[in-house]
Order: structure tokens, then sequence, then C-alpha cells
């Protein structure tokens, strides 16, 4: 299967901002570090707080995970968080959004096209 050409070309800044707009439209709050040289290594992009709270990691279509990224990721879900990788083909195919709302308590129409 062929990735989607979209998905392929979105830049993780690009994928960061929809995620950073969703958060914002759905009251949840949201916290990304601007800048990881101060943060401890592997920490998550993004962490996303509602019903509950999200810890997702933000990568290209194609991207790899950090020796840390994948220690902290071990941690957080050893620890019972919800912990995952967002890519673009998870923006395209409405996956993000059926997550946020949910962790917001609405209804996933709010993103339908």
């Amino acid at each position: 299967m062929r990735a989607d050409p979209r998905a392929a070309a979105m830049p993780e800044a690009e994928l960061q901002e929809a995620v950073r707009t969703m958060c914002c439209q759905l009251g949840l709050f949201h916290y990304h570090p601007y800048s990881s040289v101060r943060s401890e290594p592997g920490w998550p992009d993004s962490v996303i707080v509602g019903r509950r709270v999200l810890f997702r990691e933000l990568k290209s279509e194609f991207g790899k995970l950090s020796p840390a990224q994948v220690k902290v990721s071990y941690l957080l879900k050893a620890a019972g968080a919800s912990w995952k990788i967002w890519r673009p083909s998870d923006l395209l195919d409405g996956t993000i959004a059926r997550e946020l709302t949910e962790v917001a308590g609405v209804q996933a129409e709010l993103f339908s096209a």
C-alpha cells in the first residue's frame, strides 16, 4: 500500500499546528515545548489534557523515534499513560480528530467534512 502523497509531504511543524488548532477549538489544554534544547530528552511533542491526558509524539510520515523517545514511551505506558505516535496520515484519516473529540467529550462530527 502506497502512502498518501499529502501525508508524505506534510512537515512535522504543520502537523503540530493542526493538533494545536484542534485542541484550541475543543477547549483542550495543549502543551508543546517550543524548544527541545532545555527539555528532557525523549519528552513527547504534545501533552493534551481533557477528560484524560494524552501524550503524543508527532512525527513526519516516515520519521523514526530516537532512543530517548523510545525509553520515555515505555516509561509512560508502564505508568498507565496514553502514549502514541501521530503522523500526518492520522490527521488525514480522522484518527487525531476522533481521539481529541473523545478526550474532550464531544461528538467527532465537529471536524467532519
